[in-house]
């Protein structure tokens, strides 16, 4: 009998020539020579540059708007005041929401912001779940003022660190229409079913900034936009905005979302399908590559 070492080693030699046709089989395949997998960013066109430093400060500017609610919040909470406090929760919420998937391009940092109970084994209990929602369920569920406190004033410097991250870095073109068209895909995996604010019940707010950070994307985008498609995302944003009307508040606040009619969360689901299949277009419309071609 073999010993155990030479066993492997045998067995290594057998099973080789199979893996590794396997592990070849799942390469991409490029027919194009000049064509390689870009390691790292794919450059962006200067023709861009512009377009994208303004929507980059604009991202700033939103920012600094969530981190001032915020402050809001700390505020009221150390002043004993839940019914402001849970105000300002929803206005911090919505314009986190704005730009939410641009900040998922930043490693962990919306993971570490805006995580659910769900995402946790031991739920709300966990020692991990903290940021927004952990402040939603201390202002909404427990309503507990310190605790709340505690954590705005946690957040807010969280948030102040993600501003600095934000304004130091350099956006590429082809992650910014992909985040465009991220905003009505997440729509439909939480906020549609009512996952998000789970507490506050307040995904309508939610939904309607996801689709005013879309289409403040798709405004800077628009000079190099075809007019004709265009022309049908921004029908197709108009109508979504439409029924989200029908539930609006004073102060730009909305109707819980348990009161959305079955009617309108159906017409929704297919306008928000809709629009995430003409976002997901323009990477190809506006020619930005998968791949970089380098010349010889």
């Amino acid at each position: 009998m073999l010993p155990r070492k030479l066993t492997f080693i045998a067995l290594g030699l057998i099973f080789f020539p199979l893996l590794s046709p396997a592990h070849g089989l799942r390469a991409p395949i490029i027919t194009d020579s000049n064509a390689v997998p870009a390691k790292g960013d794919i450059p962006t066109p200067s023709k861009y540059l512009p377009a994208i430093r303004a929507y980059q400060s604009e991202v700033v500017q939103k920012l600094n708007t969530t981190q001032r609610y915020v402050q809001h919040i700390a505020e009221a909470a150390q002043s004993g005041d839940l019914q402001t406090a849970q105000h300002n929760y929803i206005l911090a919420h919505q314009h986190y929401e704005q730009v939410r998937t641009i900040i998922q391009l930043f490693a962990n940092a919306d993971e570490t912001i805006n995580s659910r109970a769900d995402y946790y084994l031991d739920g709300a209990n966990d020692h991990a779940f903290v940021g927004f929602h952990r402040l939603e369920y201390d202002l909404f569920s427990r309503k507990n003022l310190t605790d709340a406190h505690n954590q705005a004033i946690a957040l807010h410097y969280k948030l102040a660190d993600l501003q600095k991250r934000v304004s130091n870095d350099e956006l590429e073109i082809a992650k910014i229409i992909q985040s465009a068209a991220d905003f009505p895909e997440m729509i439909l995996k939480t906020k549609l079913m009512g996952l998000e604010n789970q507490y506050s019940h307040s995904d309508l707010a939610d939904i309607e900034a996801n689709i005013q950070g879309s289409a403040l994307i798709i405004r800077y985008l628009r000079p190099f936009i075809p007019a004709t498609q265009y022309s049908r995302i921004n029908q197709n944003y108009q109508q979504i905005f439409n029924i989200l009307k029908k539930y609006q508040l004073s102060q730009g606040q909305y109707q819980s979302f348990e009161l959305l009619s079955q009617s309108d969360h159906d017409q929704l689901y297919s306008l928000v399908s809709e629009l995430a299949q003409l976002l997901a277009e323009l990477r190809s419309q506006l020619g930005v590559q998968v791949y970089y071609k380098y010349k010889h």
